[in-house]
């Protein structure tokens, strides 16, 4: 055997026990002393303007969400409790955050973060249509309705005061023509 063989015999063993060390001995990556529960708890427990800030919604409005969807099949895990996924959820949809930063957050890792929140939103998706419908096209809303500023150009509207584009015709004078992200010719309207 010449030098070059024995060489990466050695380089090969030694990686081999290194990585029998290293497998042998995993440091945990999540080791902070405030754990998710603990989070909870000092969140459920703080100041309500504090809670307000942080999950979006008040202290009433989170239990029964958390209650409605323990009614709906949602249960405490080994690891997380419904109020726990839920606020997880909640925090990583009302502040645009990643399932890494909430699992460091949260001490829990990135898969039981990511299985969570896909749990949260699937039974949320189920709810939807229990509270999101089309609306009541039969009853016009008070404040149009006894406004005759409003009512008269209403009147007959059938709900496209949500930014539904409407297409009109404008006359010559009020006209600025342009282009919209769609590259259409479109006219700008004057204010």
């Amino acid at each position: 055997m010449n030098s070059d063989e024995e060489m990466a015999i050695i380089v090969l063993v030694m990686d081999y026990f290194y990585r029998k060390i290293r497998s042998a001995s995993r440091i945990p990556q999540q080791v902070s002393n405030f754990t998710g529960r603990d989070r909870m708890m000092d969140l459920l427990e703080g100041n309500d303007r504090r809670f307000v800030e942080i999950l979006l919604m008040s202290k009433l409005c989170f239990l029964r969400l958390c209650g409605l969807l323990e009614q709906n099949g949602v249960r405490d895990t080994r690891s997380l409790t419904v109020k726990e996924q839920v606020m997880m959820f909640l925090i990583i949809i009302g502040h645009c955050n990643s399932t890494r930063w909430s699992g460091y957050k949260w001490s829990h890792s990135t898969k039981t973060v990511s299985r969570h929140f896909n749990n949260i939103c699937s039974h949320l998706v189920r709810l939807a249509p229990q509270f999101i419908g089309p609306p009541d096209f039969d009853n016009i809303p008070p404040v149009i309705a006894n406004n005759p500023n409003y009512f008269p150009y209403f009147q007959d509207c059938i709900g496209a005061i949500d930014g539904t584009h409407i297409p009109c015709i404008v006359t010559a004078n009020l006209q600025l023509d342009g282009r919209d992200q769609f590259t259409m010719l479109g006219f700008y309207e004057m204010r």
